[in-house]
């Protein structure tokens, strides 16, 4: 059955079993420096030794409209924010009513609007920027510096932030400063002092493209397309890869392809639209053995759906990406560090087995941020054995017991095809060359999941009997409640090959789409029928709201 997601004015705080856990939400209209604000009060609480999450939420709107950054952090490892705001930051006044059900504690606001809900401090914001002559996205300084008050940090911490993010810090700690000497009369809501070494922050975006480069990649491109578009944006900034923007999605992967011929290590990233267009290429791909690594960052779908907001629902579409049978890896990211390792180990897979990887995302993952004690983990390239000189026209295909063949690259004589081709890369239709030439290549399938199941192909926490399934960022959420309610947590890592452990008990799997995608390949691996938890309206589970999902409240 499913039980679907409903909203509910009684949804319950979780049992909190740690000294510290605080969720902080800013809201205003896009052009506020709501997302850069989110960002800020994260690093400023990270630089502290807190772990944060940020969830940011907007709508595809330049200017206007609702934008809203929740940031979460506590003295543990968390992967999501939570429902209820303890503090709620009101810079519009049109966007109270969007989350007056959500706040349980105190909200700052602008003072150039009345605000009579709970507990409120009116702050001059708008005051303070004219003062200054500076434009309305400074307001977020302000609030910074009285967050800062409030949470009992002092200000020299802040400070240091600025100067560390801008080159030119100054106007940001005038006004901070003026916004934390404003409130200096009121008692401090917390006590939040330095618990450890500062941690660094990211988004799960960040994470791939470091991820990408540790493993080697040299060529990226991408048209961009939301949630992706910020991979093509950090990687425009390094020097050691070639970031470039084409026309199209299909121009984006056919560069990608080119790139890989010529033996330099390749990626895109798209979204669902995006990654449609490519599937002819992946499907040349998967023929000419060409190695490449495609991100598919979803979103809320059909067609153009909600365009920045999140969904799981491309499982099916990604796991059978393009016409005809051939060897495909896929696999999807729990939280952010595990996209920085996940990433890295697509693109070295996609080389041993010259095949299409695909690391299959979400809005909520990609674009979310954590606080992560550094990406320096063992993550680098692996090197594959390359055949740097060749007489005459170099076997390329040849058949082995594995499948995969000898790899060379330009100047050395090397055909690709995209029809069917014997060992030379030559076009045939002779049958029993066809025969042969398509087997080598499924044959890569058994290789790849003997070798996936010595990797993760999930993780497992927790013990009981009964056991929730998830996959991609609702990891975060499950995580938080499983522990607490009783259950086992099998988070799922690869999907293709998907490999299930075996489970006795009750079994509940919990994803944002509506069919159960997830849920249907677990009941067929299972042979019985499954429970499913599922929400399809663009947002990401709270742990609160799974709960009560799961609680039956």
């Amino acid at each position: 059955y499913r039980m679907q997601f409903q909203k509910s004015a009684k949804i319950n705080y979780l049992k909190l079993t740690h000294n510290m856990d605080f969720c902080i939400a800013i809201s205003g209209a896009a052009g506020d420096g709501v997302r850069r604000g989110g960002l800020l009060v994260a690093k400023l609480l990270s630089s502290l030794g807190y772990n944060t999450f940020v969830y940011q939420e907007y709508q595809s709107l330049i200017r206007g409209g609702h934008n809203a950054s929740v940031i979460r952090f506590s003295d543990r490892k968390i992967h999501s924010h939570r429902y209820y705001y303890d503090l709620f930051v009101c810079l519009e006044d049109y966007v109270l009513d969007l989350h007056k059900d959500r706040i349980k504690g105190l909200i700052i606001h602008d003072s150039k609007f009345e605000c009579s809900n709970g507990n409120t401090i009116p702050i001059p914001m708008t005051e303070f920027i004219k003062e200054e002559h500076k434009p309305i996205i400074y307001r977020n300084a302000i609030v910074l510096g009285v967050l800062c008050r409030l949470l009992g940090i002092r200000f020299e911490v802040l400070e240091e932030l600025f100067r560390k993010e801008y080159d030119d810090a100054e106007s940001d700690i005038l006004l901070a400063e003026e916004g934390y000497d404003y409130v200096k009369e009121i008692e401090p809501i917390l006590k939040v002092e330095k618990i450890g070494d500062a941690k660094e922050v990211y988004s799960g975006n960040d994470a791939i493209a470091i991820g990408m480069m540790r493993a080697g990649l040299r060529n990226y491109y991408a048209y961009p397309m939301t949630p992706a578009s910020s991979i093509l944006h950090f990687l425009a900034k390094q020097e050691d890869v070639i970031a470039v923007q084409p026309e199209s999605e299909i121009a984006a992967i056919m560069m990608a392809l080119g790139s890989a011929f010529a033996g330099k290590r390749a990626a895109v990233a798209t979204s669902g639209g995006g990654f449609a267009l490519m599937t002819e290429s992946i499907s040349l791909a998967a023929m000419a053995e060409i190695p490449v690594l495609v991100v598919e960052a979803q979103r809320s779908s059909p067609s153009t759906g909600m365009a920045t907001y999140t969904a799981q629902q491309d499982l099916d579409f990604v796991i059978h990406p393009a016409h005809g049978e051939f060897p495909l890896i896929l696999a999807s990211p729990i939280t952010v560090e595990d996209a920085f390792s996940m990433t890295a180990e697509l693109l070295n897979l996609a080389w041993k087995y010259q095949t299409p990887a695909i690391l299959l995302t979400d809005k909520h993952l990609s674009e979310s941020y954590e606080s992560i004690d550094g990406l320096n983990g063992s993550v680098t390239e692996e090197k594959i054995e390359v055949v740097e000189r060749c007489e005459g026209i170099f076997k390329r295909y040849e058949v082995t017991n594995t499948g995969i063949s000898k790899i060379a690259f330009p100047p050395n004589i090397v055909k690709a095809n995209s029809n069917e081709h014997d060992e030379f890369g030559f076009t045939t239709d002779n049958p029993q060359i066809a025969t042969e030439m398509y087997a080598k290549r499924m044959r890569k399938e058994v290789a790849i999941k003997e070798d996936i199941q010595k990797r993760e192909p999930y993780k497992v926490f927790n013990h009981g009997k009964d056991c929730i399934i998830t996959w991609g960022s609702t990891f975060g959420a499950v995580k938080d409640v499983a522990e607490e309610l009783g259950y086992k947590l099998i988070a799922m890592r690869y999907l293709r090959p998907l490999i299930v452990p075996e489970i006795k008990g009750r079994v509940i799997v919990v994803e944002c789409n509506y069919s159960g995608l997830l849920a249907n390949k677990i009941e067929n691996k299972l042979s019985r029928e499954v429970e499913r938890i599922n929400r399809w309206d663009g947002r990401p589970f709270t742990p609160e709201e799974l709960r009560e999902r799961l609680r039956g409240d």
